[in-house]
């Protein structure tokens, strides 16, 4: 039973990540390493591992860091996703 209460303690679990982007947008995004699908209607909502991570964009073969942000548990976290000055930019809301 001991084991049982001490792997549940050890288990960091996940949350959520909400990506919004405007219409039309069709840059490869990553989520730390892993390649993300079309982000369908504007929306995707991904399941993460709590902890540190960051969205990235892949442009002519080099990775552009957009925003980092800390994944916590049970908890869903927005990015949205938008254009200034031709750049793309990145707002995270909890």
């Amino acid at each position: 039973m001991l084991l049982l209460a001490l792997a549940g303690c050890l288990d960091a679990g996940a949350g959520y990540v909400e990506i919004k982007a405007f219409p039309g947008f069709a840059l490869p995004l990553y989520l730390d390493t892993v390649k993300l699908g079309d982000v369908k209607n504007g929306t995707a909502v991904l399941r993460q591992e709590v902890g540190h991570s960051r969205l990235q964009l892949e442009r002519n073969g080099q990775f552009f860091v957009l925003c980092e942000f800390e994944v916590k548990k049970n908890r869903i976290i927005t990015l949205s996703l938008t254009i200034a000055d031709r750049l793309p930019r990145c707002e995270v809301r909890k």
